[in-house]
């Protein structure tokens, strides 16, 4: 095919939807929504790459051929572009004497971008599409009705991104119609951390909240105060030494909220052991405490040291909800509740029982293994599980896991019992239902293949 543009830009080594959000909880990446800190970043790293990427670029002949030559000793991504189609082939190596790229029909992308506020659209701002594999990205401008369209780009999975001067920038998966992103004006969030009414100077503020995360310090009269933020609900913990205060305030997309109050009391404490039947310790288990009062809700993870013990050390007042997870052994149905006083101390033992193994492969007709298939588990009849009704209708206890590039998979911490399994692939196969008895550590499932389709996926 002649007259095809050919980029080729750096294989991504860690591909874009497996990079760490430094701002996030840990195993969050750059794409998730709950990295809200990082959108600012990925608008700039999607302009990089749009302007300055890709490293070569060359249109191919009569004959359809193309060549890069003098490239550094490197894996290579290709994305072509022409009057007939579009296409995508990863990871070829600089020296590769033939690299063949197939074209297909690809598809339209639309992103609208709308004022955070009024809802209105917004014109001019820098719209950028981001394969989930990296390395490269589509720019457009947002037109009068605040739409940017990219009328051809190779199937597979987007996430856009949009930024516009004076607007927090904005993100999120493509869907099978486009996206929908808001930009917000910045706005400012500050108030008091008070002792007994007295503002109190040099007290860490934490703040948590549509995916941000910051530490803001007080000045002499105990104020504080942060910029650049999203409106939205956000979370306040002020400590010191033995006392903490803790409040919820929400952001207006209209203007800034400016009247924070937080009053120093003090701290209270949750401990407890998790243990195996047989009274063995569990180390490593992760115990996570849910505090609620009034409007303010917070959450926090710690693991069990080898003598299977926990700690929260300075918990504030409000309703605690504990649950305990550990590798191999089966959670509590419900998490433990109860209320713990200004100051007070809780304590709660958990006893963790051996959960039943649900290991095996997802298989294509021919035998292969299939990966990328979520398969889900619901408990069909599990002793020990209240009785269907007692939770609205729905059995606790299930589980899912994904398939491995094998088509392997094993779903953890389930009873054992008698299960309703789901196979849900992607448009290549159908999915699938049934019943499967736990435990079991050889299961093997049949996909059928979808309908065929049209163009070359990449």
């Amino acid at each position: 095919m002649a007259g095809v543009t050919v980029s080729a830009v750096p294989h991504a080594d860690v591909p874009l939807f497996a990079r760490a959000c430094s701002h996030g909880e840990p195993g969050t990446t750059i794409l998730d929504s709950a990295c809200g800190a990082m959108k600012g970043e990925l608008a700039q790293t999607a302009d990089w790459l749009g302007r300055r990427a890709p490293l070569r670029q060359t249109v191919s002949d009569a004959d359809g051929w193309f060549e890069f030559a003098n490239l550094r000793a490197s894996t290579y991504d290709l994305w072509a572009s022409g009057p007939m189609g579009t296409g995508f082939v990863a990871a070829i190596p600089a020296g590769a004497i033939v690299a063949r790229v197939p074209l297909e029909a690809g598809r339209p992308i639309r992103v609208a971008v709308e004022d955070g506020n009024s809802g209105r659209p917004l014109s001019g701002a820098q719209v950028a599409l981001l394969p989930r594999a990296g390395g490269y990205a589509f720019l457009a401008a947002s037109d009068a009705e605040g739409t940017a369209f990219f009328p051809r780009v190779p199937t597979g999975e987007y996430h856009a991104v949009a930024s516009l001067p004076g607007r927090l920038a904005d993100a999120g998966p493509v869907g099978g119609d486009g996206a929908s992103l808001r930009l917000h004006v910045p706005r400012k969030l500050s108030g008091h951390v008070l002792r007994q009414g007295e503002g109190q100077a040099g007290i860490r503020v934490r703040l948590e909240g549509q995916g941000l995360q910051g530490v803001m310090q007080t000045q002499a009269d105990g104020r504080f105060h942060l910029a650049g933020l999203p409106p939205g609900s956000y979370s306040l913990v002020a400590r010191e030494g033995q006392e903490i205060a803790t409040a919820t305030v929400r952001v207006p997309e209209e203007g800034d909220f400016t009247d924070a109050r937080l009053s120093l009391g003090p701290c209270g404490e949750v401990a407890g052991r998790v243990v195996r039947p047989n009274e063995e310790p569990l180390s490593g288990a992760e115990v996570e405490l849910s505090l609620s009062r009034d409007d303010f809700g917070q959450r926090t993870l710690v693991t069990t040291s080898a003598d299977g013990r926990f700690r929260f050390e300075c918990v504030d007042q409000g309703r605690v909800r504990l649950s305990v997870k550990a590798r191999g052994h089966i959670s509590p149905f419900e998490p433990l509740g109860r209320e713990l006083p200004a100051g007070g101390s809780l304590s709660a033992d958990f006893i963790l029982q051996p959960a039943a193994p649900a290991r095996g492969r997802v298989l294509e007709p021919e035998g292969r293994g299939v990966a990328g298939v979520r398969i889900v588990l619901s408990p069909l009849e599990v002793p020990g599980l209240p009785p269907r009704g007692e939770h609205d209708g729905v059995l606790r206890g299930g589980g899912g896991a994904t398939t491995a590039e094998d088509g392997s998979f094993e779903v953890d911490g389930l009873a054992p019992g008698r299960y309703a399994y789901e196979l849900l692939p992607d448009d290549t196969f159908f999915g699938a239902r049934g019943e499967v008895r736990l435990p079991a550590t050889n299961l093997r499932f049949k996909l059928l293949r979808g309908p065929a389709r049209t163009g070359t996926r990449p």
